[in-house]
């Protein structure tokens, strides 16, 4: 079983080189790296018989294999099994994933990735809702906020939500922006 193990790992890291991305990489990034790379060599984009065209086929077939391979993004949440203890330390210490609870060499259900998004989400929708209350307090007096409530009201409503999309949809590089651009 163990071989299986070591072939099924192996299999997937084959696609995560076939793809260009990390081993830690999103299900959603490896989407984009599919869609990239298909778009990229597609066959109807060269002319049919030409030596491109037949190039063309063969890595639109090994991308297509590796995506589906691994569409849920296994190697993410895939630990590697620990070796049998031995009387001998080891050389240098492994860091250890906490992302799979549910043992060694498994990878998470395919739910992680819905769970993921929403924590996102959530956590970006919280984090906008905080935005917009420090605007509130820096750029409005009493006097405009009582006057206008209703429009403010919707204006802070859609930041919040634009805030829990682009954490969902864009992770760390939409906090990146955010923060690069609201502490500077």
């Amino acid at each position: 079983m163990a071989d299986a193990d070591t072939g099924q790992v192996a299999e997937w890291r084959h696609a995560y080189t076939v793809l260009g991305v990390p081993p830690d990489a999103s299900a959603l990034a490896i989407k984009q790296a599919y869609r990239r790379l298909v778009k990229r060599w597609h066959p109807d984009l060269y002319e049919s018989g030409t030596s491109a065209h037949a190039e063309a086929l063969e890595l639109t077939r090994r991308i297509n294999q590796a995506y589906a391979c691994i569409t849920r993004a296994p190697l993410r949440y895939y630990r590697e099994p620990s070796p049998p203890p031995s009387s001998e330390p080891p050389a240098a210490p492994r860091s250890t994933r906490p992302y799979d609870t549910s043992g060694y060499g498994t990878p998470l259900p395919s739910n992680a990735d819905k769970i993921e998004y929403s924590v996102r989400f959530v956590s970006g929708c919280v984090a906008g809702i905080f935005l917009c209350l420090d605007a509130a307090a820096v750029f409005f007096d009493a006097e405009f906020f009582d006057s206008r409530w209703k429009q403010l009201t919707l204006l802070f409503s859609v930041v919040t939500l634009l805030c829990g999309w682009g954490a969902a949809r864009y992770g760390d590089k939409f906090w990146h922006a955010v923060f690069r651009r609201w502490w500077f």
